[in-house]
């Protein structure tokens, strides 16, 4: 079967259970099947996509159909396939170790969430260890922001329902980067460069090493001690990896280990709050992160790394240090981005929509941040399955949101009591009810979540605008059926038909939700970038701070302080 085949058929299959089909999941599979084709996937991706769109236009149940006649074996797909991600390459169980490593220079996104999840799940696979840390080497271009190191650590555990047990932060190990380089100057495989950028960056051009590439090692050390004490400034010297000048990415050639930061322009916000100002002030030298990153790999035994496809060039620069030292590489993964569109992302559209006063922070619940999402009242469990089905896909695509709602929507419905909220309200006169009438409404469906009730004393009720003008027959949930027959601007004139449900199917009236007129409270929902104000039933004031409710045919609503928030439908 050809690749074109084989994306159709795993696309008719996927058709037949879900509304969309992500690309990702299609390459997945395709490079589990064919694993040769992965080096073709950016030129076949135009044809997937066609496949796909095609797919899309036909219905579930025709997909299926075609399942049924064409590919019969994936109807038992759910026996066959295994649950959650693939074996990975190399592991042994108890000896597998991983690490999520962040810039704390802002607030986690989703976009994190494939990297925490991969890392933290494989290590849970093959019983070993998950690490955190906190890569803070760059004070200046990438400023660290004190706020993050706590955030991150909580995003984390609340993204992989545990405990961070091994977390480091690299700012208090620069000893440990002075030490190693060091030795590579010793060893020859370093030198310090005091040539400006201009002149480094033309030299890298055309393959050319500088004139102090050859120096003696002596003088190389004696230029180190001069740049940990503060006797060059920034941009006066920069220590470099001897690598291939000839090699065809000039990035790649003699790649810069470490930077100048002048600490009294730049001074670093971890070091200050932890051990003060005189010990912040006295650090110049800032190892990059391709230094950094070989160093603590290697100490922390990390042996599996998950990264973003784009750090490919990074791999060949970290092997020469990784050769250099005679150490072991940990095997990487590269998968593609996880994108999002229509939501702020960047720091600095967040900053400035904060500036201006339009949301209220980092953690305003309609953004993609994990704060955010985590204050919406998205569950984790939602986004680590949607994670888990993307899997190590190299293609980068864009977070499908119903997809994590639908999961979501799983986790929390059970466990969700329903209430009635009116949004656009029309007053309505029901004639001919027999006052007083009392009502039973269970909480929930089919989970016992108990009940409430209401005694009906008079025969003003308030329906959504749209179901009034909209039908003649409708059935007030739990109670009972009327017939509309009278609109006025502001109100309308309805009469009792009846009060079984038996009764409404027959006359087919639409089943709404309602409001009685003297059990309704005034309330405020937040809802994506804006706030809307609606009516609703009394028992909402029995809703628990930061308890999720369904508000029927609207959608999951939590519970915040004076408000609630809009989850999703």
């Amino acid at each position: 079967m050809d690749y074109i085949e084989l994306a159709r058929k795993w696309a008719i299959y996927l058709r037949s259970k879900y509304d969309r089909i992500e690309l990702g999941s299609i390459v997945s599979r395709l490079v589990a099947e064919l694993p040769d084709i992965k080096k073709e996937i950016k030129n076949i991706i135009p044809e997937i996509s066609k496949v796909i769109k095609e797919v899309e236009g036909i219905s579930k149940e025709e997909a299926r159909r075609i399942l049924e006649e064409k590919y019969p074996e994936l109807l038992e797909i759910k026996k066959e396939e295994r649950k959650g991600l693939p074996l990975l390459e190399g592991a042994k169980n108890g000896k597998v170790a991983t690490r999520f490593a962040p810039n704390p220079s802002g607030y986690l996104h989703i976009g994190h969430a494939r990297a925490i999840i991969l890392s933290y799940e494989y290590a849970k696979m093959y019983n070993g260890r998950f690490i955190l840390r906190l890569e803070d080497t760059d004070p200046k271009v990438k400023k660290p922001v004190l706020e993050a190191y706590e955030k991150i650590k909580d995003d984390v555990e609340w993204l992989i329902e545990d405990k961070v047990r091994e977390m480091y932060i690299q700012s208090e190990r620069l000893d440990i980067y002075y030490n190693y380089i060091r030795k590579l100057i010793e060893m020859g495989y370093a030198y310090v460069d005091l040539c400006d950028k201009d002149t480094i960056s033309r030299n890298r051009r055309v393959g050319k090493e500088c004139e102090h590439r050859n120096k003696d090692i002596g003088w190389n050390l004696e230029q180190f001690e001069k740049m940990l004490n503060g006797e060059y400034d920034e941009e006066e010297a920069v220590i470099r990896v001897k690598t291939d000048l000839s090699h065809p990415n000039p990035s790649v050639r003699d790649w810069i280990a470490f930077r100048i930061v002048n600490p009294k322009d730049n001074l670093h916000p971890w070091l200050l709050y932890k051990y003060g100002e005189n010990y912040a002030e006295g650090i110049w030298l800032w190892p990059t992160y391709n230094f950094s990153v070989v160093i603590d790999d290697h100490l922390m035994g990390v042996t599996h790394v998950f990264r973003m496809k784009e750090h490919e060039v990074n791999t060949l620069k970290q092997e020469y240090v990784y050769k250099y030292f005679g150490w072991e590489m940990p095997k990487v993964t590269s998968y593609g981005a996880l994108l999002v569109k229509d939501v702020p992302l960047h720091k600095s559209e967040i900053k400035k929509l904060i500036d201006e006063g339009k949301i209220s922070g980092w953690d305003y619940p309609f953004l993609a941040t994990l704060q955010a999402i985590r204050r919406r009242g998205i569950q984790p469990a939602a986004i680590k399955r949607y994670i888990v089905e993307l899997g190590v896909s190299p293609v980068d695509i864009y977070v499908d949101w119903e997809r994590i709602y639908s999961y979501n929507r799983e986790i929390i419905d059970k466990k969700a009591k329903r209430y009635f909220i009116i949004k656009e309200p029309m007053k309505v006169f029901v004639r001919g009810i027999d006052l007083p009438y009392n009502i039973k409404i269970r909480n929930h469906p089919t989970e016992d979540l108990g009940e409430r009730y209401y005694e009906i004393r008079s025969n003003v009720f308030f329906l959504e605008r749209k179901d009034v003008l909209g039908n003649r027959y409708l059935r007030l949930m739990d109670a009972f059926n009327i017939e509309v027959v009278e609109i006025k601007e502001d109100y309308a004139i309805a009469n009792l038909v009846s009060y079984s449900l038996e009764d409404a199917r027959k006359i087919n009236a639409k089943i709404v939700h309602w409001l009685y007129e003297s059990s309704y409270r005034n309330i405020k929902i937040l809802e994506p970038f804006k706030e809307i104000f609606a009516m609703g039933e009394k028992y909402l004031d029995d809703v628990k701070e930061g308890e999720i409710i369904q508000a029927v045919r609207y959608g999951f609503l939590k519970k915040e302080g004076d408000h609630f928030i809009f989850i999703h439908k």
